[in-house]
This record gives C-alpha cells, structure tokens and sequence, in this order.
C-alpha cells in the first residue's frame, strides 16, 4: 500500500481549515434591540433604511424592524430554529407558502419572524409585543 504524499496531506488538511472557517462565518449574528428586547440578526442581514416602529398601548408594547440581504432565506428560518431556542424562546408557530412566517415566545413576549424573497434579495421582517414592556 502506498503512503500518501506529505504536500497531499497538508494540501487536505488546508482545505478542510478553509471549510472550518468559511462554514463558521456564515453562522455570525449580532443584536438588534426592538421593543426591549435584545434579538439576534444573522451578519448576511443588514437593518432597512427605515426606521424601527414601536408603540405602547395600554401596557401592551409593540415593534418591529426590517432587515434586506443576500442570504437564503431558508437559511435565515434555520439560523431562528437554532439561535431562538438556545436563548430560552420557545417555538409555537410556523408557516410556510412562498414565504415563512415562524414565532416564538419567552416571559410574555412574542417575537414573530417574517422572511420574503423581494426582487434579488431577501427580506426579513421581525416584530416583538407583549406585556410588561
């Protein structure tokens, strides 16, 4: 049996370096406050030009914020699958029908996860409200 050659060796774990690093940034996320609530966005998505909306009706708080980018939105719904539950949100509820629609909820907050695909780029829409804002 023939030994693999030394550069075929360091050539193979090169590659699989690379595959370690570029698989790991695509998990990146950072936090965007909306309603008081701290929430993970993944790095693929950038905040809209318009700005968050919040309002408080009658101890009832309410936002939302909208984030575009070049991410597949499939991978925006498992990112939330993932980060969601990891942070103590519990899913309860999920559509899918051209686009997905999935929620979560955590300490009487709701936080509702909107992903379209709008012309070449997705869209991501994420509304909080509960009590006790």
């Amino acid at each position: 049996m023939r030994k693999p050659a030394r550069h075929s060796v360091s050539r193979l774990i090169a590659v699989a370096m690379l595959l370690v690093v570029s698989t790991s940034s695509c998990g990146g996320s950072y936090e965007e406050t909306i309603s008081g609530v701290a929430i993970p966005v993944p790095k693929a998505m950038s905040r809209g030009s318009d700005k968050p909306v919040e309002m408080n009706f009658f101890g009832v708080g309410a936002g939302q914020a909208s984030f575009h980018g070049d991410m597949d939105a499939e991978k925006i719904v498992e990112f939330y699958k993932k980060e969601m539950p990891a942070r103590g949100w519990q899913p309860n509820m999920s559509l899918r029908s051209g686009n997905t629609l999935v929620a979560y909820s955590k300490d009487g907050k709701t936080m509702l996860v909107a992903v379209a695909k709008q012309n070449d780029a997705t869209q991501l829409t994420v509304t909080v409200g509960g009590a006790g804002r």
